[in-house]
């Protein structure tokens, strides 16, 4: 049992280690969230109730499960409508819209959309689920509340679709006594992705000549009206969180069915909010091109005063940002045109000398590596001469041949470690199996009849495994039975009472821990019932005598195996063990230069890991087999293993060559050390049965006929396991092992 779960616990802590590599090694796929996406599209149409239906397209980039989708269609913030000005910048509850519903999902194939108006496009309807998994297709779940309704779209990234959702915002319009307006946050204030296309379509549900249009974001948002129904608004590489708000008046008569008044008039309140902030968005956008300005000067003097490639690119891109109406912008392409041909001679040079270093073969292993070239293929990309950067990409394609050359040879040297050191450690296993086998057959008879040593059961169990268990327990107090220290008396059907008989009696250390736990612990005055054995244990108090007296039993036993000349120094058995750690520890740890340079190498990996895993696994089951006996030793352990194929035998000996039945009980305590007392028991009880002349006044005959040797180990190892339990469920420590 020891060794299974040693085993088992080594391979548990193992997988956890390959399963924390193994998600290194694999792309991580997550739900799209703080990530970029390619385009978000919307086509709203207002209804002539007052509500909205907006359909939403969104193209995802990189690699995802599906989306997140948050729509907030209430402000849980927002203040009290009243009708005075300051109720009209968008920060009212009566902008709220009264509920979401008719919510859809669909997709569409992305090489299928080409533009907004592909929005209607529907080809595949998604089901709405009670829950789904990472890598399903086609469902999606809903969780709403009294503010808000979040969907979670399951649309693998390798399905190339176009994710859209349809819903409908009841009482989205505001009608006031002049006109109506629909003031909406498209985004919402916490949308998590950055948007690098967003363009919404507003449709109105009838015609208005004088249909006005606002928006209110960041200053690169531009809206216009393409006719008296339809408007349009677009922003490009819009920020995560930001929020991007539109408004919109209109002939209150297109929504005859809408709900929400406000019951005053609004036009004038919402055309002085507006050219307020048309102003401030005004003033803004002259100080953003005044600070563009100086920032695109301060760019161009310094190229001038440093006519490097990195500030030629950048005074390049800061200039082509300012508009076209700016008086400046030619005469700074000017100069920096007149800077290029020294940047071009600079970068050549700065990309001739990075070549040269990575191509000296006595610096080749020194500064070629990943970070190096992929260095140099930013210096290249750079510059702008095209007929100079075919060239070098020419060299860098050579280099990075020369890497992969580099790290083929390092992994053939990594590789060899590894296997040289686990070779190592597989020759001084393979001496210790064939150490252990010869160790077996130190004694070259199959049986051994007579019992090789008068050593008690304790220490010879600890002979044969190197550590104590229940069976040497009971062993222990078997023998006792046999020395006529205990006696026993049945107890009614189902029970059996133990008895000390000699009271006087001195022996081991470890016979007397046993004598205590019997009759000074579990029993009392001299006996000790072996149901209240099984059953002790079962409370902290009884499980901590116990479990200490188990622990002594352990120590005495210990230090009684030492006074014989059985096992060698543990010297030479910890190094072996230290070194399979280390070289374990080390082929792990090495796995990433095994590996080094190689893509899609995952399976690769886990082969690999699982191997090292398995092989030092078995080095260490076969350090523990290796007890490290002297000659003595293994000449006692040899002389016991062929005692035991003459207990494993007893039943298919002939009458006449079994042992004297005197010697029975005895046999039955080593057999109950060598975990084979269940077949000699039973072939005694076969004997007892067809024998007329045997001496019934023998204990060994009530000694088979109540299966004394099975009924003590179950009880001692019941007990055990109940104090193990009881007592290190309330306190950290070793287990008495079983």
């Amino acid at each position: 049992m020891e060794k299974v779960r040693k085993v088992i616990k080594i391979v548990v802590i193992n997988v956890l280690v390959i399963l924390l590599i193994m998600s290194i090694f694999s792309t991580n796929k997550v739900f799209a969230k703080e990530e970029t996406t390619k385009f978000l599209y919307q086509d709203i149409t207002i209804n002539n109730d007052g509500s909205i239906t907006v359909k939403e397209a969104t193209y995802l980039n990189g690699n995802y499960n599906g989306r997140f989708r948050d729509i907030d269609f209430r402000n849980t913030w927002a203040t009290e409508f009243t009708g005075i000005f300051s109720d009209f910048t968008g920060n009212s509850d009566i902008y709220n819209g009264s509920d979401l519903i008719n919510e859809r999902v669909y997709d569409i194939s992305q090489d299928n959309f080409k533009s907004i108006d592909d929005i209607g496009k529907e080809e595949k309807v998604y089901e709405e689920v009670k829950s789904a998994k990472n890598g399903q297709y086609g469902v999606y779940t809903l969780e709403k509340n009294s503010s808000s309704t979040n969907f979670k779209i399951f649309c693998p990234d390798n399905k190339k679709k176009v994710i859209c959702l349809e819903y409908t915002i009841k009482d989205a319009v505001v009608v006031h006594n002049d006109v109506a307006e629909l003031y909406w946050n498209l985004l919402g204030s916490y949308f998590e992705e950055s948007i690098e296309d967003f363009q919404v379509k507003v449709h109105l549900p009838g015609e208005d000549n004088d249909v006005r249009i606002w928006t209110h974001g960041p200053l690169t948002g531009e809206n216009k009206i393409l006719d008296n129904k339809t408007l349009y608004f677009k922003d490009t590489n819009v920020e995560s969180y930001t929020d991007e708000t539109i408004r919109i008046m209109f002939n209150k008569d297109l929504v005859p069915y809408a709900t929400k008044l406000s019951n005053v008039n609004g036009r004038d309140n919402i055309l002085k909010y507006e050219e307020m902030m048309a102003n401030s968005a005004n003033f803004e956008r002259d100080k953003q091109k005044l600070e563009n300005e100086s920032r695109a000067g301060e760019a161009v003097s310094s190229l001038e005063e440093d006519p490097r490639i990195y500030n030629y690119n950048y005074a390049l891109e800061l200039v082509n940002e300012l508009d076209d109406s700016s008086e400046q912008k030619q005469d700074f392409l000017e100069r920096i045109e007149k800077t290029k041909s020294l940047v071009n001679a600079d970068w050549k040079e700065s990309v001739e000398t990075t070549i040269e270093i990575l191509s000296n073969e006595e610096e080749l292993y020194k500064y070629l590596n990943e970070n190096s070239l992929e260095n140099l293929k930013e210096k290249i990309e750079e510059g702008f001469d095209e007929e100079a950067k075919e060239t070098y990409f020419e060299k860098y394609k050579e280099l990075q041949g020369k890497l992969e050359e580099k790290r083929a040879i390092q992994r053939i040297i990594f590789r060899n470690i590894v296997i040289v050191a686990n070779v190592i450690i597989g020759i001084f296993a393979i001496y210790k199996l064939i150490k252990i086998r010869i160790e077996k057959n130190t004694f070259k008879e199959k049986y051994y009849r007579d019992f090789p040593s008068e050593d008690n059961p304790n220490v010879l169990e600890y002979l044969m495994y190197r550590k104590s268990t229940n069976l040497g327990f009971s062993a222990t107090i078997l023998n006792l039975i046999n020395k006529k220290i205990i006696s026993y008396e049945k107890d009614g059907k189902n029970d059996i009472t133990l008895v000390l008989t000699n009271n006087e009696y001195v022996g081991t250390s470890a016979e007397a821990v046993v004598l205590d736990v019997l009759f000074k612990i579990v029993g009392r005055n001299n006996k000790c019932k072996l149901n209240s054995l099984r059953h002790y244990g079962k409370s902290y108090t009884s499980a901590k005598k116990l479990v200490k007296k188990m622990d002594e039993f352990k120590k005495v036993t210990k230090e009684e195996a030492g006074y014989k000349d059985y096992f060698k120094s543990d010297a030479t058995l910890i190094i072996y063990k230290i070194f399979v750690i280390i070289n374990y520890v080390f082929s792990m740890a090495l796995v990433f230069g095994v590996f080094l340079g190689l893509k899609n190498c995952a399976i690769q990996v886990i082969i690999y890991l699982l191997g090292i895993t398995l092989l030092n696994a078995i080095y260490f089951v076969i350090g523990n087999k290796d007890k490290n006996r002297t000659n003595t030793g293994k000449e006692e352990y040899s002389k016991w293993l062929a005692h035991k194929r003459f207990l494993e035998d007893f039943s298919n000996f002939d009458e006449k060559d079994l042992p004297e039945i005197t010697l029975w009980e005895k046999y039955l305590v080593t057999a109950t050390v060598l975990g084979v007392a269940d077949k000699v028991e039973k072939r005694m009880k076969m004997e007892i049965a067809n024998t007329n002349n045997i001496d019934t006044s023998l204990m060994i005959y009530n000694t088979i006929e109540l299966n004394i040797a099975t009924q003590l180990n179950n009880s001692i190892r019941t007990t055990i396991n109940n104090s193990n339990n009881h007592y290190y469920t309330s306190s950290g420590g070793r287990r008495f092992i079983l």
